[in-house]
């Protein structure tokens, strides 16, 4: 990619340093902590960064993932600071930063869909990545930028395709899937609620059919505010104008009681991938 032969500011560049700088240290310490199990700083043990790290997700062949990105970072923290490079300085940084962003994509979406936790660590690295990346753009003066759309098309295509395979490789890893956790998982990406009260029997007992490793997944909606029965109601379970517990919505439908495991899935058009084994009675 040409450059332009006026001058530019330098502070885009140093900028893009620092944030791979910063990058980099936080990476690092997400490498360390999953290398040595330790506890992370500011996390609940069992939540949040450390349940994302102890997933089969925050590895790849045997490495944190976390690793992939600390060489990233370290790959443009090298080529931001490199003097006479000017010449391919700012296409490499482009490139770098948008494979990062497309992959930060895919964490994001293991984040939201697969390990369903708030991982701060993890948003602050996408955080600075996307900035790095917006830096490039905003940064530089881009002589063509036509050919700078068609090349990171080819870069976003590449990785989608990276991305594909190591998913494949991180689902294959993890073994097979508990039947009630791709039913919940699966509610949860169709829009399904599940409206209950803590002080309510008959929702702890359908909680109970989903089990402890499934329950985070369910997209359940607490409706007593104050824990006891007579208290009102939130306002979510409010606006849904719900009258008794448990109540499932589920594709525009309400179905209010216990329902089996089995009578969720037929409700909204559940089906087993090959991978899924049915461990739990219910």
């Amino acid at each position: 990619m040409k450059v332009s032969s006026l001058q530019e500011a330098s502070w885009p560049r140093w900028t893009i340093a620092a944030l791979a700088a910063f990058g980099s240290a936080l990476t690092a310490y997400l490498s360390w902590t999953k290398l040595t199990a330790a506890q992370t700083a500011f996390c609940t043990q069992g939540a949040g960064c450390d349940l994302v790290l102890q997933t089969p997700y925050a590895s790849l062949f045997g490495l944190p993932l976390s690793s992939f990105g600390l060489a990233l970072y370290l790959a443009l923290l090298l080529i931001a600071l490199v003097p006479g490079i000017d010449r391919w300085r700012w296409g490499a940084l482009f490139a770098l930063s948008l494979g990062g962003v497309t992959f930060t994509a895919y964490l994001v979406y293991l984040l939201a869909f697969e390990i369903v936790a708030v991982c701060l660590y993890c948003i602050a690295s996408a955080l600075t990545m996307t900035a790095i990346f917006v830096l490039t753009l905003v940064g530089h003066r881009w002589q063509k930028p036509d050919n700078l759309v068609l090349g990171g098309l080819g870069i976003v295509l590449v990785g989608m395709a990276a991305i594909y395979g190591i998913y494949n490789v991180q689902s294959a890893a993890a073994g097979p899937v508990d039947y009630s956790v791709a039913l919940a998982k699966h509610l949860r990406a169709s829009g399904a609620k599940f409206y209950g009260a803590s002080w309510c029997p008959h929702c702890k007992a359908q909680k109970s059919f989903f089990g402890p490793e499934a329950l985070r997944f369910v997209p359940y909606v607490e409706c007593s505010p104050n824990g006891q029965p007579g208290s009102g109601l939130t306002k979510a379970c409010a606006d849904a104008s719900i009258e008794s517990f448990p109540t499932w919505d589920i594709a525009g439908q309400r179905y209010m009681g216990e329902q089996s495991l089995e009578q969720l899935a037929r409700y909204s058009n559940f089906t087993p991938t090959a991978n899924t084994v049915k461990k739990t009675g219910k």
